[in-house]
């Protein structure tokens, strides 16, 4: 996306015309902010949006001014972004949540439900998604929520030893 594109809407348009052509997205990677908000798919952002020119929020606006010498008011107030639903399109989503300070949202991404305040818990929704996150991200999880991932985690790394395993003995 080029933010500085003469005619912003139609460089958004063009850019969903060019996933389109490509097949569509095989893995989106991305991260999250403090308020859950998912690219720039700030909170009360539709979850039917597709790739556009999106307002910023406050917050948004000073976690970005280290960016531009710490001064926020040189912090474009508008960004082009990728829409909920045009993440959700893609066939494979991983997203990295790190750090206490987004602990909440990880919190109401997993254990509340989908809510367009909090953009990443569309992804309840989404047949492949992963989320990765650190010790300090599961701060706000029930104790018996991150016993179940660690558990599932578990289960799957001895799957794939197993299946390790089994090549190695067919060489």
């Amino acid at each position: 996306l080029d933010g500085n594109a003469p005619d912003l809407v139609a460089e958004c348009n063009a850019f969903e015309e060019k996933i389109k052509a490509a097949g569509g997205i095989e893995l989106f990677i991305g991260g999250i902010g403090p308020d859950g908000h998912i690219a720039f798919n700030e909170p009360g952002s539709s979850l039917a949006s597709r790739t556009r020119v999106k307002t910023l929020a406050q917050d948004t606006l000073e976690a970005n001014a280290r960016f531009f010498g710490n001064d926020i008011s040189k912090v474009p107030k508008q960004a082009l972004t990728v829409g909920v639903a045009t993440v959700m399109d893609a066939r494979e989503v991983m997203i990295m949540i790190l750090g206490s300070h987004k602990a909440f949202a990880l919190y109401k991404a997993i254990e509340e439900g989908v809510n367009h305040m909090w953009t990443v818990s569309a992804f309840q929704q989404h047949p492949h998604t992963i989320m990765i996150c650190d010790e300090d991200a599961t701060l706000e999880l029930r104790v018996k929520t991150v016993k179940y991932f660690k558990a599932l985690s578990n289960v799957h790394h001895k799957l794939i030893e197993e299946d390790s395993a089994d090549v190695r003995k067919l060489k």
